[in-house]
């Protein structure tokens, strides 16, 4: 591919001369914890009006669309309501198909369809229980695999998932993502671990516990130790479901920024909340936060198809030296009440939000499937409430009744009577925006934020991240200095995060930018480029979260990506930082280059830079990445590798370019191999949203790597 000559893209001289010299923002950097925002479309709870949402469906699970007010009736504690507001939120159904490429007889993983702009289509959260304490191998195992088969089977290129789970908050500041690679490693995290509960479900042992004494044959274990036990276990278990639903509460929160119906999936053994118990207080309180939200939760059984009381060989239930009789019955009775009480609180919790509690089937991702089917749009309903609604803050129970008996209708079932402001969480840290824009699960909008992030692996156990922005020059605000000088003012805030949600690395900047006047139609046409460098000791898994301020509009835009840095000397063939850019001297390319943290911003006069990837039909594009630990033939001791090049829109194939022999210096065959190609499009190439996927063979050691990056090709 590099034989091909392109004539090289003359650039624009910039010319007046740009200043910014940065300096730490002031503000100390808070707790991340999101702001919730209140969005004026959301279910509302207040004395002026209660908006409920409802789902109708005929006998054959289809929506069904065409209802009136007059279909409707709506009884708060008994007492029908007056219908003052009626819609219907119609959803979105979207498929795509995408055909894996192959490398020899193994399959790659099909790159993610770019998506941008505001369209989130659907929001989709699903929360593993690992850290319940009641939790086995065989449930985990199904949650795991479940979601694994959703996330390669039925995740549309525009669904936003994340993936949280209940064992020790992990991944708590995680953001939603349609890059299934990501979502799949979330999802192989899940494993078990032996708790201190004890269930009635594990294996049945004889448990006399004999000593030989003077009045005869007694138990070490007496019915005070048998007692504090039990309280323990109690404790723990309930201690656990507090945790369990501390999550989700966490996760609603996130969620209430979003106008429109969002999901979450809690995939469970189950929750124990008895009536009158500390869990089932912070239950209830969870299913008022999801109404006020337009959360639905749906809750799904992970013990499959079981039967009730179910025993098999591994339990001993015969006589036994003390009570001297068959312990079937009251083992049977046992599981039966646990797994009573595990259903109840799952039950409750999706009833309550006007969700389903979706149970005995072995297959997950079919019940996720099916729920997803119906979930495409909502009626949403209102009414006046009276003034005695918001006196003493009692729970008060709604129902929505459909005078079709033909159809089924599923809604939330009442809310704790206190208005919405006095519902919302009190946030006593997390003042900077630009702090609270990074903890938020979904990007901030008032500017044009697209992080691109390249990871340059080093010698050892670490590498650097670059990372690069472009901001439109419409976003930016300028005020007037002396001497017939602009102003503008930009804040900017990188915070890297590990798998464990911990800071691994932080970065803010205060960036001071002054421009003669007669500059500033220039800076609004082409905008401002970013880049700069951000060092990692270890290698790891990190998710880089990226926010930027105008200081004098206030306005804010903010990103995310998911960053790996191998340990060069542990992982192998693999190549890393792929970006397409233009082309500079001859058919040379832009390579994108780190500036002082002092000067992270400067002018740009092309679409076609790495920080924006913007091209037109007959232009030319290239690419270049890093090769690393490619073998050395025994022949000559020199790699020998090939590529070839995918390009996708919307999850389909466009167009291949064959494998071919990648061209190496002989100074270039180190444990890092830095290289380049480029390729033409073709005038006929439709404008839209494009990804670029590199395949590059070691052929010496037949092994296979591959990555991705979007490019726009525009009018």
């Amino acid at each position: 591919m590099k034989s091909l000559r392109i004539t090289a893209v003359l650039f624009a001289i910039f010319l007046f001369a740009l200043t910014a010299f940065a300096q730490k923002i002031p503000a100390p950097a808070p707790t991340l914890v999101p702001e919730q925002q209140e969005p004026d479309d959301v279910i509302r709870i207040s004395s002026d009006l209660v908006l409920i949402d409802a789902l109708v469906v005929d006998k054959d699970n289809n929506q069904v669309r065409d209802l009136s007010p007059d279909d409707f009736d709506i009884f708060q504690d008994g007492k029908r309501q007056e219908i003052t507001s009626f819609s219907y939120v119609d959803g979105k159904q979207r498929t795509v198909t995408a055909a894996a490429p192959k490398a020899g007889k193994k399959s790659l993983p099909v790159p993610p369809v770019s998506v941008r702009g505001n369209d989130l289509g659907r929001v989709i959260t699903f929360v593993i229980d690992d850290g319940n304490c009641l939790a086995t191998m065989e449930g985990l195992a199904t949650a795991r695999d479940g979601v694994k088969k959703f996330i390669a089977k039925q995740m549309l290129p525009d669904d936003r998932v994340a993936i949280y789970r209940t064992r020790g908050g992990s991944s708590l500041l995680q953001m939603y993502t349609s890059n299934k690679e990501v979502l799949t490693r979330a999802v192989n995290k899940v494993k078990w671990t032996p708790s201190r509960c004890g269930s009635a479900f594990e294996a049945a042992r004889d448990k006399s516990t004999l000593k030989a004494t003077g009045e005869g044959a007694r138990s070490f274990e007496s019915e005070a130790d048998r007692e504090t036990m039990e309280k323990i276990n109690k404790n723990e278990s309930e201690n656990q479901v507090i945790g369990t639903v501390g999550v989700l509460g966490f996760v609603v929160d996130r969620l209430k920024v979003l106008p429109q119906r969002k999901l979450i999936f809690l995939v469970s053994e189950g929750i124990v909340t008895p009536f009158g118990s500390r869990a089932y207080d912070v239950l209830r309180d969870l299913t008022d936060k999801a109404t006020r939200s337009q959360v639905v939760i749906y809750t799904i059984g992970t013990k499959g198809v079981s039967i009730p009381g179910f025993m098999s060989a591994q339990d001993e239930v015969l006589p036994g030296i003390i009570t001297g009789s068959d312990d079937t019955y009251a083992l049977a009775e046992s599981r039966n009440d646990e797994e009573r009480a595990l259903n109840e609180g799952m039950s409750y919790l999706a009833y309550s939000t006007g969700g389903q509690f979706l149970r005995n089937q072995n297959f997950l991702e079919v019940a996720v499937e099916k729920v997803l089917e119906v979930e495409t749009g909502y009626y949403l309903l209102g009414y006046e409430p009276d003034g005695d609604t918001f006196k003493g803050k009692e729970y008060h129970r709604i129902e929505i009744r459909l005078k079709r008996p033909d159809l089924r209708l599923t809604s939330r079932k009442g809310f704790i009577g206190r208005p919405d402001v006095e519902a919302r969480v009190s946030k006593k840290n997390g003042t900077n925006p630009l702090y609270k824009a990074i903890a938020s699960p979904f990007a901030e909008n008032s500017m044009d934020v697209r992080l691109t992030a390249l990871v340059k692996s080093g010698a050892g156990n670490g590498g650097t991240v670059r990372a690069l922005f472009h901001l439109d020059g419409a976003d930016l605000t300028f005020s007037d200095e002396p001497g017939g000088m602009k102003k503008c003012v930009l804040n900017v805030v990188i915070v890297a995060l590990d798998e464990k949600g911990k800071v691994a690395q932080e970065f803010n900047r205060t960036y001071p930018i002054r421009v003669p006047a007669r500059a500033v139609e220039t800076l609004r046409r082409f905008g401002l480029d970013y880049s700069t460098d951000i060092e990692f000791q270890k290698s790891g898994f990190y998710s880089l979260r990226l926010a930027v301020q105008d200081d004098q509009s206030k306005r804010l835009g903010s990103a995310g990506d998911y960053v790996e840095i191998p340990n060069v000397s542990k992982a192998g063939f693999f190549i890393n930082s792929l970006v397409t850019t233009a082309l500079a001297d001859g058919d040379k390319p832009l390579i994108p280059k780190t500036r002082p943290i002092n000067a992270g911003f400067a002018p740009v006069f092309q679409t076609e830079l790495p920080s924006i990837r913007q091209y037109k039909a007959g232009e030319p594009l290239a690419y270049v990445y890093d090769i690393y630990n490619a073998k050395a033939g025994k022949g000559n001791g020199r790699p020998d590798l090939s590529s070839r090049v995918l390009l996708y829109k919307d999850g389909v194939l466009q167009r291949e370019i064959p494998n071919s022999p990648i061209e190496l210096d002989a100074a270039n065959t180190g444990v890092k191999i830095e290289d380049y190609a480029f390729l033409k499009l073709g005038t006929d190439i439709d404008p839209g949203e494009y990804i670029l996927q590199l395949i590059v063979t070691d052929n010496v050691a037949n092994k296979v790597s591959t990555q991705w990056i979007d490019f726009e090709v525009i009018p």
